[in-house]
């Protein structure tokens, strides 16, 4: 059975999306690859387990440029742009440009998400007591790095302040569970995630559910750890992101002092090869070297029908 697709080519990129009916493999969350080759059908039955997948690769950005983007749109009133902000922005710029990156492996198949949605940690305050909350938000490809801002905060204030966001609730309750009940609630979870049946109410806030799991470690002023991938769930990309630090870089043959930021990415090798992902961190270096790429929405061109 083949699988229906729309194809479109944006900035000289092929984009196939799948399109049509749900069909039998499909999941709620995610549409069975048909066409995938062989080898990448095979992988989730010889490595069935994620945390055994992780490839790490770690890269050096300079931000120079990007400070002075972002200083010269903070002048302008009602940005609300961060450095967070546009990295969250480029991720979803790069995961629509590059649509194998929003591959998963679920029940030993291979499948491709139907939404662009990141995940991360939020902290109520930065403090060795402050709680912790996780928060999964859905982008559109097509919103600006303003509207992807302004999406990130709101949803970042509205966590902070509320009492059991999210996932959160659940866990409270789950807290107060014995443990022989929690095991088997969670045993069946896993079961149910492998055929994809796992409530909204749990994946639905839940960043593990994720396209991209994102831990900002530069608010925290620390370096970039790599970090695990989890066996719960469907996140097959974890990426953290270090603090601005002053390095010295090459610029025209001539060694300069300048900031940088590094970023280490912790991906499922199942998803996707070696040169998928090496010529996806290139693309992201490259709209973070022109932010402003950003500032226009995402539009893919329409497939052509008589193709």
């Amino acid at each position: 059975m083949s699988c229906i697709t729309a194809t479109c080519i944006i900035n000289g990129i092929c984009v196939s999306v799948p399109m049509g009916k749900r069909r039998w493999k499909d999941r709620r969350d995610g549409y069975y690859l048909y066409d995938a080759d062989p080898l990448h059908k095979f992988m989730p039955h010889l490595m069935p387990k994620r945390t055994e997948c992780e490839v790490f690769l770690k890269e050096s950005i300079d931000v120079t440029e990007v400070l002075t983007y972002l200083e010269e749109k903070k002048a302008v009133d009602g940005n609300n742009i961060t450095m967070f902000s546009l990295l969250m922005s480029t991720i979803v710029r790069v995961f629509a440009l590059r649509p194998n990156l929003n591959n998963f492996i679920a029940g030993r198949r291979l499948y491709r998400r139907k939404s662009i949605d990141i995940g991360f940690v939020v902290k109520r305050e930065l403090s060795d007591a402050g709680e912790e909350t996780v928060v999964r938000i859905i982008f559109d490809p097509s919103l600006t790095i303003f509207e992807i801002s302004d999406k990130l905060y709101a949803h970042v204030n509205e966590f902070r302040s509320s009492e059991a966001a999210g996932v959160d609730g659940i866990l409270k309750t789950f807290s107060k569970m014995p443990r022989f009940m929690v095991a088997f609630i969670v045993s069946l979870l896993r079961i149910l995630s492998y055929f994809g049946r796992v409530p909204r109410s749990i994946t639905d806030s839940d960043p593990n559910h994720a396209s991209a799991f994102v831990a900002n470690m530069g608010s925290l002023k620390a370096n970039a750890p790599f970090h695990h991938l989890s066996e719960w769930g469907t996140n097959s990309l974890f990426i953290t992101v270090g603090a601005i630090t002053d390095a010295v870089c090459a610029v025209d043959g001539v060694p300069e002092v300048r900031k940088c930021i590094d970023l280490a990415f912790t991906v499922d090798e199942r998803i996707a090869d070696g040169y998928y992902f090496m010529t996806s961190i290139k693309l992201m270096k490259d709209i973070l070297s022109n932010p402003s790429v950003l500032e226009a929405p995402f539009v893919p061109e329409a497939p052509n029908d008589s193709e």
